[in-house]
């Protein structure tokens, strides 16, 4: 009677320890898939000073003075004085109209908007409707701050938001290519958005697209993130 009682207490004690390892191995098998770095001809390439660091961090004052001819600074009870970019049109998307460079920070975002060096590599970007894109201070230097996926032949990218910021169903912000032009001008290879919102669906998070080197900036935040040190 003891042992008939035991066997059904014993199955339960298995099951409960196999259903944890089966969920930790799935996990370890989506956090460790990494897509194939971009061609090698590439790795070489003369890094842009927009794509790099500059000698002295900016703060508020300088932000504001030398992104006011570029847009227009809101307050908001949110996320206080937010910038929002001028001459941009209906569809236009951050990290959508430069180039990614690889450097030792690991792939950095070179855009030629003279405001790129703030907006692309400080800070965070937010949407909201029938008020646009905009743009959130930080002040530490990242050579990107977005989200990465990938699925089969595409790179797909996000900008990251605001502390705190709950992403709508109708996200706008996720920009495709083909992985082959990775490294080329993003305009001339950007899948429209009518396909690419399919893509991203079945995208996988990864945390970066491998580099041939780095100094190994880490993503942090919700999810899997790429390259970027703590806002």
């Amino acid at each position: 009677m003891k042992l008939a009682i035991r066997m059904p207490l014993l199955l339960s004690a298995l099951i409960a320890l196999a259903v944890p390892f089966r969920t930790a191995h799935a996990q370890d098998e989506i956090t460790g898939f990494e897509p194939p770095p971009p061609p090698p001809e590439y790795d070489q390439e003369a890094v842009p000073p927009s794509a790099e660091p500059p000698p002295r961090a900016p703060d508020q004052r300088v932000f504001e003075q030398e992104l006011s001819p570029y847009g227009r600074w809101v307050d908001t009870p949110e996320y206080g004085r937010v910038w929002i970019p001028a001459g941009v049109g209906p569809d236009w998307q951050p990290y959508a109209d430069g180039r990614w460079v690889n450097t030792g920070w690991g792939w950095s975002f070179a855009a030629p908007v003279p405001w790129g060096w703030a907006a692309y590599h400080y800070g965070r970007w937010g949407w909201r409707g029938g008020f646009g894109w905009f743009w959130v201070p930080g002040y530490v230097w990242g050579p990107a701050w977005v989200s990465w996926r990938w699925m089969n032949g595409y790179a797909c990218w996000s900008p990251l938001g605001p502390r705190g910021y709950v992403y709508g169903r109708g996200w706008p912000g996720w920009v495709v290519v083909p992985y082959a032009h990775f490294t080329h001008p993003i305009h001339r290879w950007a899948v429209p958005y009518a396909q690419s919102r399919f893509i991203v669906r079945s995208a996988r998070p990864v945390r970066a697209f491998p580099p041939g080197h780095g100094h190994g900036f880490e993503g942090h935040g919700r999810g899997h993130f790429g390259h970027g040190g703590r806002r």
